[in-house]
């Protein structure tokens, strides 16, 4: 007998960055596009975001060499080193990333001070926060690192000044963030001068719990951390080809045209009772 290959099902997977990323990106460069911005291509593959101004940028790099799928980053001009830098890797879920997208588009729309002038607490605030939710500081590492209550998520911030040029060629980072466990794990960085409310939005994005669509077959599900719950959205093939055998087998309502059984013989003795006559109108 053939093996029968399982097709996936749709499932609501949350929380939503311990999902596998295969879904489709484009509504993180959706996001910017339709706030006025420009896309454009290279002859590899890779996308491009550029602000009106020239003065924020995203670049979407499928086809680039290394891990980072996902370079967000603005500056005071076309022509000057970027001011702050984000990334995501390319086990990212692309939900996190349309989020933060979406909020540099709004950001951008208030000008200048909306998504430049750089940063105030340097991650102090986002760290009190953490710590306001229930995480954990973590000494078994060299940063000022932060655990969630479920110990997926792991902020990890360096204390110390950092060169500007390292952090925005990507060799250093104020903050690196790791989701998921350890063999699974995705990463994003943040770099110093990220205004404040862009590091809120930032930090909202990455530990949103909300559910995301996915196909999932039955090793996929296995396959989830333990943490991750997935509901079905609709009912499997075979489920349906199920209910659908038993409605056929279910006995049919009975037909008005049948003719009705005939009366049982009156006992013996008795007189049948008349047959009533219909009333002419």
């Amino acid at each position: 007998m053939p093996n029968s290959r399982e097709e996936p099902r749709d499932y609501q997977i949350a929380p939503r960055y311990l999902v596998h990323p295969e879904a489709d990106g484009s509504a993180a460069v959706q996001a910017l596009v339709d706030a006025g911005w420009a896309r454009s291509h290279d002859g590899a593959g890779n996308t491009f975001v550029t602000a009106p101004d020239l003065t924020a940028r995203l670049a979407h790099l499928p086809e680039a060499d290394g891990p980072v799928l996902w370079k967000i980053s603005a500056g005071p001009d076309a022509f000057a080193p970027p001011e702050w830098l984000v990334t995501f890797d390319h086990l990212t879920p692309p939900e996190v990333v349309a989020d933060f997208t979406t909020a540099l588009a709004d950001a951008y729309t208030r000008g200048p001070d909306g998504h430049l002038g750089g940063s105030r607490s340097r991650g102090t605030e986002t760290a009190l926060e953490l710590l306001g939710r229930g995480w954990a500081l973590d000494l078994s590492t060299p940063f000022l690192s932060y655990r969630s209550p479920d110990r997926l998520v792991r902020f990890h911030f360096r204390d110390k000044p950092l060169p500007h040029s390292a952090e925005m060629a990507g060799a250093t980072e104020r903050l690196l963030v790791e989701v998921g466990p350890a063999r699974a794990c995705w990463y994003a960085t943040v770099s110093s001068h990220l205004p404040d409310h862009l590091l809120r939005s930032f930090t909202d994005a990455v530990l949103d719990p909300a559910p995301v669509r996915r196909p999932m077959r039955r090793i996929d599900l296995e396959h989830l951390p333990t943490a991750a719950t997935a509901r079905p959205i609709a009912p499997s093939p075979l489920e349906v080809a199920r209910v659908s055998a038993a409605n056929s087998r279910s006995p049919s309502t009975c037909s008005s045209s049948r003719t009705p059984p005939a009366p049982a013989p009156a006992p013996p003795g008795t007189s049948a009772a008349p047959t009533p006559r219909r009333r002419m109108p």
